[in-house]
């Protein structure tokens, strides 16, 4: 299952001392969890896709405030983010 694979992920990553590729399978892993927590439900894969999908889509969204604003750091982060 999804879960399974982003809990092998979160183990590689953190071997590895990769902290973007750990942020961001934590962050995704969190997102999932809160869900499953406010809706009392488990989540499929095809319901771990879409948080997936909806933390892309925010950050994607979210980046045009950044460039405005010159936060030139928060923007390579996210973009570094969304190359994973």
């Amino acid at each position: 299952s999804l879960k399974e694979i982003l809990a092998e992920d979160l183990k590689s990553a953190m071997k590895d001392k990769d902290s973007v590729r750990k942020n961001v399978v934590q962050l995704i892993k969190a997102g999932v969890l809160q869900i499953e927590k406010d809706k009392q439900i488990t989540l499929d894969d095809e319901g771990v896709l879409e948080v997936i999908a909806k933390q892309l889509k925010q950050r994607r969204d979210s980046l045009p405030d950044y460039e405005k604003s010159g936060r030139d750091d928060l923007v390579e982060g996210l973009k570094r983010e969304m190359k994973f």
